[in-house]
């Protein structure tokens, strides 16, 4: 009777998460910016480490932007690449010489270091965020402008979605697009705590708070730490598939695993307590039904309650993905839904177990333990 009753207040307050998801995604509506034209000069700050597959298709998605009659402003600061990008963003400025694209080399080590190097020279009204390996469509510039305009807001928040390519990927994809719905929910309910800041426009009149908002010490976590430090009367939300930005998958598991174990370390960086509070409901929730699925395939996989509790957890899953995905163009799969459902227990359990270990791990050519960068 103990154990039917846990069974139940686990499913409830699992339905009350999505519940409360589903209201705030659905009251964003999608951006029609055929019509806008954006008269201001634009920069875009992008820091750049050990890209050279990705960079140039960054360069060429950003000179294909419409709807700007000032164009763009690049500002690309290398951040002690050891791989052939800055060769390649070289030949790119010699073989497009009427493009506006500054290369600055950073004068400290790691993104955020980078990132305030370059802001400190942003003289645009707007700055536009995004990273070296990000591609961005032609009206996402302009969408992010209209809702700036629209709204009169000095920061707007937009996607970003995983390019699906193979079936591994695609489960990527779907599991990132599943988190950018809780981002997007709580960015609309006014607490920013999941933010990508590979797509983000901010006014100049801000730059100087965004650079205050970094803790540089650690790895990752200037996009995350700025927007936690606004109210909700001070940004916009852009999410919708015009204002998208697209990036590959993580080239592996191991490599999406070490993704969100970066992510997951930030934990300690935060202050407010629902930024510290929401983050452990959400590895209890999954801890505990890595407990059911555990235990479901110790006692044999048989049909009992524990196996309705998965099914029930995947029907929660499933009913809301299947109409909230539509707004990025992505289908819900009934078989990568279930895969889903069952991994991502496993994968939010070890991440949170994980992230409060000084575990080493390679990112971007560098050793970082415990969001610190070693070497």
């Amino acid at each position: 009777m103990v154990i039917t009753a846990i069974l139940l207040l686990l499913l409830v307050s699992y339905l009350i998460l999505f519940l409360f998801i589903n209201h705030y995604v659905n009251s964003g509506q999608t951006n029609y910016v055929k019509q806008f034209q954006v008269d201001e000069p634009i920069a875009v700050v992008i820091a750049m480490r050990n890209e050279e597959d990705q960079i140039l298709d960054c360069l060429h998605s950003l000179y294909q932007s419409a709807g700007l009659s000032r164009g763009l402003k690049v500002y690309l600061v290398d951040d002690q690449s050891t791989d052939a990008s800055v060769i390649r963003v070289l030949s790119f400025i010699k073989e497009n010489p009427h493009l506006n694209l500054e290369l600055l080399n950073s004068n400290g080590i790691g993104k955020k270091r980078a990132l305030i190097h370059a802001l400190g020279r942003v003289s645009e009204p707007w700055c536009f965020l995004t990273d070296a390996d990000c591609v961005v469509q032609p009206s996402t510039i302009k969408s992010l402008m209209q809702t700036a305009k629209r709204e009169d807001k000095q920061v707007v928040y937009g996607p970003v979605s995983y390019d699906k390519g193979s079936f591994i990927n695609s489960l990527m994809a779907y599991e990132n697009l599943n988190n950018q719905l809780v981002g997007e929910a709580l960015l609309e309910y006014g607490r920013p705590a999941m933010v990508n800041g590979a797509n983000t426009l901010l006014s100049k009149s801000i730059i100087e708070d965004y650079i205050k908002a970094q803790k540089v010490e650690y790895a990752s976590g200037d996009d995350v730490f700025f927007s936690q430090s606004l109210s909700r009367d001070e940004y916009a939300v852009s999410y919708n598939f015009e204002s998208a930005v697209v990036t590959k998958s993580p080239e592996s598991i191991v490599a999406f695993f070490y993704q969100r174990l970066r992510w997951a370390s930030k934990y300690s960086g935060y202050s407010k307590l629902f930024y510290r509070l929401f983050p452990v409901l959400i590895f209890i929730q999954n801890f505990l039904f890595l407990i059911i699925l555990s235990s479901w395939i110790i006692s044999g996989l048989s049909v009992d309650g524990l196996l309705i509790t998965l099914i029930l957890k995947w029907i929660i899953e499933w009913s809301f993905h299947s109409f909230m995905f539509k707004k990025y163009n992505f289908k819900a799969g009934f078989y990568k839904s279930i895969l889903i459902s069952l991994l991502q227990p496993i994968h939010i359990s070890l991440v949170g177990l994980f992230s409060l270990v000084n575990l080493s791990y390679k990112w971007k050519g560098r050793t970082v333990v415990n969001q610190s960068i070693v070497n």
